[in-house]
């Protein structure tokens, strides 16, 4: 096995190893993402070139961007719409994350930061490597996808949560193609954030009533 190709296998291992420490080991959401970032800024340090940085900003149309945006922010209210059906337990949202310290200040703070810079590096993470004009699924989508369903299963039943799966791993497809389109990562970043803060506004409604 090549360099190169432990290499990826270890990038595409890094959200599923960081989810089952944090998440199962230590029960706690910030060592879960702070690990994956962590691991997601040694990768993007040692290996990537400046052209991926430069990309950040690059990229975006209005008409595309707008519409991505919109159609990503409609996953808050599908989420709050059909909550009492997909959900293990509906009604105890609100213990369940303060199980993983999600709660007063901590879940404010945890909020903004999966709003803001976790969008950022994901979409450098995922998206910015190469920008494959690969029409088809790639490994890395389905990656990106399979790892939320660690997430997932400690609050929504398994066909729902293989359903949200199935989901993601389109919205990479997408994010891949319009990052390939547009030659920057400007409109995944961007409609990747509108998905954040629109699902953090669905737990939050959620949590409180």
């Amino acid at each position: 096995m090549t360099d190169d190709k432990k290499r990826h296998i270890a990038m595409m291992a890094l959200p599923y190893l960081a989810v089952l420490i944090g998440l199962y080991l230590f029960r706690s959401a910030w060592i879960s993402i702070l690990l994956y970032h962590l691991g997601i800024m040694l990768f993007l340090l040692s290996g990537r070139p400046k052209a991926v940085w430069q990309r950040l900003f690059d990229g975006w149309s209005h008409g595309p961007g707008l519409a991505a945006a919109l159609l990503c922010a409609g996953c808050g209210p599908i989420i709050a719409l059909l909550w009492g059906r997909v959900a293990i337990a509906p009604q105890e949202l609100t213990s369940a994350l303060a199980g993983f310290g999600l709660s007063g200040a901590d879940w404010w703070l945890f909020a903004a930061y999966y709003v803001i810079p976790h969008p950022i590096l994901e979409e450098l993470f995922w998206r910015g490597p190469d920008f494959t004009r690969s029409r088809g699924l790639i490994f890395a989508d389905v990656a990106f996808g399979g790892y939320h369903l660690l997430v997932l299963l400690q609050f929504l039943h398994l066909f729902w949560a293989c359903v949200s799966v199935v989901v993601l791993i389109l919205v990479a497809w997408l994010w891949r193609r319009i990052a390939a389109r547009y030659q920057g990562l400007a409109i995944p970043i961007i409609s990747h954030a509108a998905a954040a803060l629109s699902t953090m506004a669905a737990v939050y409604f959620l949590s409180r009533n």
